[in-house]
């Protein structure tokens, strides 16, 4: 019975997991740092629409609904915060609205109405409607206030915005007020959204001229938003700007400077020009303030030429320029930015008369949106008094007719109880048969379960000795692989000890015919050119006489250095050490490049003579190639100690390392050098640095 319980809770796991994966929907926070960086922004656009694709493949479920409504909305959030797919977000704001409706999901009507009236208020500055989308949303909150109520604080916030942009600075303050008021409601928010309604509000004082009460929630926004781990700087910029203003507006001009610059310098590290512009007008009218005429003419033309689109910091730039030129004395560039400010201001004011039949509008519709929004609210309440007493007067209905039926019930109460007790027998003797036909099925149904699990262990049993069997045979060549492996090993450390110690003996031999031949023949050569009577020559030949026994000298002495650096005898019978100096000494007879020694370890360093010769060609090769190519007037070669590793590195300061030379013969055989002793060598290399050559060698334990 157990098994076939099993098999069932299977199947239905099997049919259940397609909608439980439509629940593990995720959407990462959206970084507003980066919403002007296109490629990011189409990242998470692609992502999601994978998701909804993914979404298609499951079966029909309230679970499935909800992901696709989560990842619409998501994509409208996206769209519109990117900046650059703005008009796509009301798109999927639509889509989303609609598929909300069909599925009587409330919650996300109202996620996709705010992304619409958002669109219309920000985008379109089309206020009339973005007020309709408010209201509707408000009508939407009605339906289930206890439910929904966390999205007041949002509704308030938009109206707040709108009154503030139409120039209704009052009532801004009052719906910006009942946001903050409501926002405690939303528990899962985050308070940088508070930190944003404080700052909001704090511009709609300033709008009013209530100046103190504007820098009270300007700085109480910038205290909420430092004690969050995470802002994004946008947010900063904004807020730091806004500071700054409200400061300039009290004439408290130094302490405006500090907010000011740090609002600059956020805008500088997000690129943004436009915004910048206009934090860099704010900062000079600051400048202007404290009588600082160059600062503020500074920022003032960095400010312009930053912007040439938005009005108001251009004019605010033209009136620092003027008035700063003024008092500078200098009367031509204060009327040229005279000139330039009176026609940017009747380009302003022209915008004004343009926009201002829209404010008219909004405001109207306003006004009538909130009286039928009232007169709605009062018939509402009125239809639930009439309700309340229909419901008082069907209830007394109800009550008289219960007693009515009361008393019939009582007369027939005895004939029913009859006819109950007449059926309860039948009843009982037919369940007393069905019983005993079920334990004889559960009978069957047991015996059916214990053949199976006795099949189904038999399996078992034979799957579990196949892979044991398998594991062996595994196991055995694995073994013997390794054996293999590390007989392989062996070889080929033979192969490379018997390479090194045929490279010494061939380096021996050369350097012994160079040492008694050559350079034997080389002397004899000099011996004989000295016996000739250079006297009786010519002024010509005799100069080529005194050339070629120098070019001898100069054989003899190469040829007896190259013997002995070949295969130093200090490097077969002493340290590393001493045959490095007296390499360095030998290269310093050249009078090309001065080289140096610097050495950390105090004392025989633990090295095998294949290491020593190894590490003393490389830095051999190393030295040659700088004498050939490097153009350096200093070298080193440095040796540096640490716990369990041997750093050997040869420096230049000469012309850096040529792109065709780095790819050669000597630098692969160096490489193959390293190699072969258990090092690692790399190069770097600049036309300013010269070149650096390492090698880091891990020391024996």
């Amino acid at each position: 019975m157990k098994w076939f319980q099993r098999v069932v809770l299977l199947i239905s796991w099997l049919g259940s997991s397609a909608s439980l994966l439509a629940q593990r929907y995720y959407t990462p926070p959206f970084d507003f740092d980066r919403s002007m960086d296109r490629a990011y922004v189409d990242s998470l656009l692609k992502t999601t629409r994978i998701r909804l694709l993914g979404l298609d493949r499951l079966r029909p479920a309230p679970t499935v609904d909800t992901a696709r409504m989560e990842y619409l909305h998501f994509m409208a959030y996206v769209h519109y915060s990117g900046m650059t797919h703005r008009d796509s977000a009301l798109l999927v704001a639509n889509h989303l609205i609609h598929l909300a409706e069909r599925k009587k999901n409330i919650k996300y009507q109202i996620k996709g109405l705010l992304v619409t009236e958002r669109y219309y208020r920000e985008v379109k500055t089309d206020y009339p409607r973005a007020i309709k989308l408010n209201h509707r949303l408000l009508s939407l909150i009605e339906t289930a206030p206890e439910v929904y109520a966390l999205y007041f604080w949002r509704i308030y916030r938009n109206l707040g915005h709108i009154s503030s942009s139409i120039g209704e600075d009052g009532e801004a303050v009052a719906y910006l007020q009942k946001s903050i008021a409501w926002f405690g409601k939303d528990k899962k928010i985050d308070p940088v959204h508070l930190s944003d309604l404080h700052r909001i509000l704090a511009n709609a004082y300033k709008g009013q001229q209530q100046l103190a009460e504007a820098e009270m929630h300007a700085l109480r926004a910038w205290d909420i938003l430092n004690q969050q781990p995470r802002v994004s700087i946008s947010n900063k910029a904004y807020l730091t700007n806004d500071i700054g203003l409200v400061y300039n507006l009290q004439q408290k001009f130094t302490q405006a400077i500090p907010y000011l610059k740090q609002s600059v310098a956020y805008w500088e590290q997000l690129k943004a020009p436009l915004p910048q512009a206009d934090a860099l007008a704010d900062l000079a009218v600051s400048y202007l303030g404290n009588k600082q005429y160059d600062e503020a003419i500074a920022n003032a033309k960095e400010a312009l030429a930053k912007n040439q689109k938005v009005h108001a910091p251009m004019l605010t730039a033209y009136s620092v320029l003027m008035n700063a030129y003024e008092h500078q004395q200098d009367w031509k560039s204060a009327f040229a930015y005279q000139r330039l400010y009176n026609d940017k201001k009747r380009e302003e004011q022209r915008a004004i008369n343009q926009t201002e039949s829209l404010r008219s509008k909004a405001r109207f519709d306003r006004e009538r949106l909130e009286t039928a929004y009232r007169q709605e609210r009062l018939l509402q309440n009125q239809r639930y008094q009439t309700l309340a007493k229909q419901a008082e007067i069907d209830r007394l209905n109800n009550t008289f007719k219960t007693n009515e039926f009361r008393r019939l019930a009582q007369t027939n109460a005895l004939k029913h109880q009859l006819e109950t007790q007449q059926l309860k027998t039948a009843a009982a003797q037919k369940q007393a048969t069905q019983q005993a036909t079920i334990k004889q099925l559960h009978i069957d149904q047991l015996r059916l379960g214990l053949s199976a699990q006795k099949r189904i262990r038999n399996l078992l049993y034979i799957g579990i000795a196949i892979i044991s069997s398998l594991g062996f045979l595994l196991l055995y060549y694995s073994l013997r692989l390794r054996r293999t492996n590390l007989t392989l090993r062996t070889k080929n450390r033979e192969i490379e000890m018997a390479l090194i110690k045929g490279q010494t003996l061939e380096r021996k031999r050369v350097a012994t015919e160079l040492h008694d031949r050559v350079s034997s023949l080389l002397g004899a050569t000099k011996m004989t050119f000295q016996t000739m009577d250079a006297d009786i020559l010519s002024p010509r030949n005799k100069t080529l006489y005194e050339n070629s026994l120098n070019l001898l000298n100069d054989a003899v002495t190469q040829v007896h250095q190259l013997s002995r650096n070949i295969l130093p005898e200090q490097l077969l019978q002493q340290d590393l050490l001493v045959s490095l100096k007296s390499l360095v000494k030998k290269l310093n007879l050249v009078e090309k490049t001065v080289f140096s020694l610097n050495y950390d370890p105090s004392g025989k360093l633990p090295l095998s003579p294949e290491v020593k010769f190894n590490l003393y060609v490389i830095c051999l090769e190393l030295c040659t190639n700088i004498l050939r190519h490097a153009q350096a007037r200093q070298a080193h070669i440095k040796l540096i100690w640490y716990d369990k590793w041997l750093a050997v590195q040869v420096l230049d300061d000469g012309i850096g390392l040529n792109p065709s030379v780095e790819g050669g013969t000597g630098l692969h055989n160096i490489r193959e050098r390293a190699e072969t002793i258990g090092a690692r060598f790399w190069l770097e290399s600049s036309e300013l640095a010269g070149t650096k050559a390492s090698v880091l060698l891990p020391l024996p334990e």
